[in-house]
């Protein structure tokens, strides 16, 4: 990298001024790819646990479902 900085430097300044820019682009892509990850990381996270809330919940209505069937079933059974 510092041969690169150098060899632009004899280049002229505009040669320079655009491998740093060069540089700095490439340093700053690399920490938004990190920090994206990060945050893919944490949704992907996020969503597989509201997933398994969401899969309890379902197992609590089909519980109750029955449940209130159930009751349905031993209220006809006496009404009769």
């Amino acid at each position: 990298m510092d041969s690169l900085i150098s060899e632009a430097l004899q280049q002229g300044l505009w040669a320079a001024l655009f491998v740093s820019l060069y540089l700095y682009q490439l340093q700053e892509g690399r920490r938004h790819q990190t920090e994206a990850k990060g945050r893919e990381d944490k949704l992907t996270a996020f969503l597989s646990e509201m997933s398994k809330q969401f899969e309890a919940l379902a197992r609590q209505y089909e519980r109750l479902s029955e449940d209130v069937q159930d009751i349905k079933t031993e209220i006809r059974c006496h009404s009769k």
